[in-house]
């Protein structure tokens, strides 16, 4: 392992008492303390922004090189979706 990955940083952070004690009753029920519990879910919620933002920016550039699909073609889709002959899925413009 690197020095980076060994080496470590103590935070504080002030939270609502009831998500501490949620913590520390999921620590228990896995048989694992507080800091790994705060760990994960840090590292979870950080991954999950990052997809967030990468998944945007592909959006974003698929607007840019107008890869779309209308609003009308949209909303009959969405409408068709309780019929017995849903329309397919509508296809973006490229």
């Amino acid at each position: 392992m690197s020095e980076k990955q060994l080496s470590k940083q103590t935070v504080s952070v002030q939270m609502p008492a009831e998500l501490v004690e949620a913590m520390d009753r999921y620590g228990e029920a896995i048989e694992r303390p507080r800091s790994w519990v705060m760990r994960e879910a840090v590292s979870a919620y950080l991954a999950r922004e990052d997809e967030k933002n990468r998944a945007t920016r592909r959006a974003l550039a698929d607007i840019d090189a107008g890869r779309v699909v209308g609003h009308d073609a949209v909303r009959q889709w969405a409408a068709s979706l309780d019929s017995d002959t849903p329309l397919p899925l509508p296809v973006p413009r490229a």
